[in-house]
């Protein structure tokens, strides 16, 4: 019994840590795509964004941000914005699957740079 216990644990941590990688995994797609939202600009998020440039730790918890002179509120609508002025495509659904997806690897994203600037 507790054998199978084990077993049906370790599957569920391996079929956990699956998820998150192929979560950060298409992600990172997104965040390199230059069809994201339908962009026809050839731009992506990495364009703009290389080696973390105005992304902070703060990044993820500010609720009002000013980007290009324009106060957003909302990480999702940031986002949304950038879609749709930077890459001229149109914007995700604020809780959708890839808006959520780009969040997950914006979160470790900022972490690799912030790492790098901060060894």
């Amino acid at each position: 019994m507790f054998f199978k216990i084990a077993v049906i644990c370790a599957a569920s941590c391996l079929f956990s840590v699956q998820a998150i990688a192929m979560t950060n995994d298409y992600g990172r797609k997104l965040f390199t795509s230059t069809t994201l939202g339908g962009g026809t600009t050839g731009k992506t998020c990495l364009t703009c964004h290389e080696k973390g440039r105005d992304f902070s730790k703060e990044t993820l918890t500010k609720q009002h941000f000013t980007v290009m002179g324009n106060e957003i509120a909302g990480l999702p609508a940031v986002i949304n914005f950038c879609i749709e002025v930077a890459l001229r495509g149109q914007e995700l659904a604020p809780d959708g699957e890839q808006m959520r997806n780009l969040i997950a690897y914006l979160k470790i994203f900022i972490e690799q740079n912030n790492k790098e600037e901060n060894p």
